[in-house]
């Protein structure tokens, strides 16, 4: 049982506002699903905020192959690094190892059939390892 904020963002799905590197990194070892909302009614003293349990399943194979589990991880954490900002400006700005490099980013996403322009977001966990193993290259 955890918080439902946090229970929320561990089972985000792509596109959601609860979308983000928390639910990448727990979704790609398992599967994460919300099982019941818990009111803070029920507890005492009560609480300020609801809670929600969660069911973990451990997947047998992570949810992407990647070349690179860490790289994997830091593209991610790039990509969300300031949520309102595009693919092309986190990852060129928070990603040592493109170095600014504008032209190789460019090369890279197209590589992987996935637009600069988009939001980390909207990327599911099979595009970050599509563009990780393309970055990683």
């Amino acid at each position: 049982m955890l918080q439902k904020e946090v229970a929320d963002r561990i089972s985000a799905k792509p596109g959601t506002k609860d979308y983000g590197s928390l639910s990448i990194a727990i979704q790609f070892y398992t599967h994460a699903s919300t099982v019941m909302t818990v009111p803070r009614t029920v507890f005492m003293p009560q609480p300020n905020v609801d809670s929600a349990v969660i069911k973990l399943i451990k997947r047998d194979q992570p949810a992407a192959e990647v070349i690179d589990e860490t790289f994997f991880f830091e593209v991610v954490r790039a990509s969300f690094a300031q949520r309102r900002k595009t693919l092309n400006n986190n990852l060129l700005n928070n990603l040592p190892l493109l170095k600014k490099d504008k032209s190789k980013l460019e090369a890279c996403l197209e590589e992987a059939g996935i637009e600069g322009t988009r939001r980390g977001e909207t990327l599911s966990i099979q595009e970050f390892a599509t563009l990780s193993n393309s970055l990683y290259k």
